[in-house]
């Protein structure tokens, strides 16, 4: 979710086995979308390999996200949590139990969401480290994953595969940046001195690493799509990128890192993810105003998240080359469920218009804020929209 507002500025692919069309209407934003390894989700309408050649029933009419053999435009929620740090890896300090722990109720959420004709959920990890999931020695050095994070890994996908829907995995947030500290009794971790010490940062690429392998070792692993490796890293970078972009918008309490260091961190959990997982790779964008920042860190394709604060600056409906977003695919990862308000002579949007201007704009997937977060929206009074989407799109939007 977008940890910032207000603005008066203007504004090399993995291969695999297929890519996607480029977007049409002007677009190229819609670029080729790398295939993974893996296979797809394997519902009835899945592609298919025939003697090396993709074969996908109904690909994504514009843009899309390739994945396996299907290209699908990628059509999703924001869960983004149950329980906040604490779904991979539970909160002993809390009495809080992770994925393993909880799965009637975390089945129930994603039932309601598949439902509804939500094929992708976004679902946050580590976005503090404040849980067990990550064990630390006397001196804060990351030393291996802890608690109960691969058996919640494992569950997530178990589950995934009962209820047919697959995931959007976030791993970290910039709300790691917090400084070191005690929360509610449990000890927070702050990710800066990590990501920013090579010797510190490789102890945590090892966790990463048990993540992704994990999941590559499920009979699951095609319920993930794609990692997202950090969500709005921009509210802790200090000054610019060196790609042409604005100036970040650092907020305040955060330990926030230059640039180069934050994509020094990106890129090397990217690299970790692609040495270890058959899964895409993202990043979760605070606004297209900063298109460029993540074009060299080795991503599969863009995501940016739009509010009202962006849209007065930054329509969500013009063309994403007329952004500088060419060469990949870019999905819009988080936007408000209930659409986007009436700002600065902008008219309102609702839900049902956006998903259906985002897929004819060029975008190659959606995915509104959030299913338990009434901040921008009600999932009871909107959700409704998506599944009307859904059922107008339905080959097309899911894997």
């Amino acid at each position: 979710m977008t940890g910032n507002s207000g603005d008066s500025s203007s504004g090399a692919a993995r291969s695999g086995s297929s890519t996607g069309s480029a977007g049409s209407g002007g677009t190229s934003g819609g670029g080729s979308g790398t295939a993974s390894s893996g296979s797809s989700g394997g519902g009835s309408t899945a592609g298919s390999a025939d003697g090396g050649r993709c074969l996908d029933a109904c690909p994504a009419p514009k843009a899309g996200i390739t994945f396996g053999c299907d290209k699908r435009f990628l059509l999703g929620v924001n869960y983004a949590w149950k329980n906040w740090v604490a779904d991979f890896g539970g909160v002993t300090a809390w009495g809080q139990a992770g994925v393993s722990g909880n799965q009637a109720a975390i089945k129930a959420d994603l039932q309601d969401m598949q439902s509804q004709g939500v094929d992708v959920i976004r679902w946050w990890m580590l976005q503090q480290l404040s849980g067990d999931a990550v064990t630390f020695d006397s001196n804060g050095n990351p030393t291996g994953a802890g608690g109960t994070l691969v058996a919640d890994i494992q569950a997530a996908l178990d589950l995934a595969a009962q209820v047919g829907v697959h995931y959007n995995l976030t791993l970290f947030s910039f709300d790691d940046f917090k400084a070191s500290g005690t929360v509610s009794g449990a000890t927070l971790h702050g990710i800066s001195p990590i990501a920013t010490d090579a010797t510190r940062r490789a102890a945590l690429m090892g966790v990463v690493k048990t993540i992704a392998q994990t999941v590559e070792a499920s009979p699951h692993k095609d319920r993930v799509v794609s990692w997202d490796v950090i969500n709005e890293p921009e509210w802790a970078i200090t000054g610019s990128d060196p790609y042409g972009d604005p100036a970040f918008s650092t907020n305040t309490g955060y330990e926030a890192v230059t640039f180069a260091q934050m994509e020094t961190f990106v890129a090397e959990v990217v690299q970790t993810l692609h040495s270890n997982s058959s899964a895409l790779t993202t990043v979760g964008g605070a606004a297209i105003k900063w298109a460029q920042a993540w074009t060299h860190v080795g991503i599969d394709y863009y995501t940016f998240h739009m509010y009202d604060w962006v849209n007065q600056y930054y329509p969500y409906d013009k063309s994403l080359a007329s952004y500088g977003v060419t060469g990949k695919p870019a999905v819009l990862g988080e936007f408000p469920l209930a659409g986007l308000a009436a700002v600065n002579g902008k008219p309102a949007v609702a839900l049902g218009t956006m998903l259906g201007v985002l897929m004819n704009t060029g975008y190659a997937g959606a995915m509104p804020w959030a299913r338990d977060d009434t901040c921008c929206g009600n999932w009871a009074t909107t959700k409704g929209d998506i599944r009307a989407f859904a059922m107008a799109n339905p080959c097309a939007t899911h894997f």
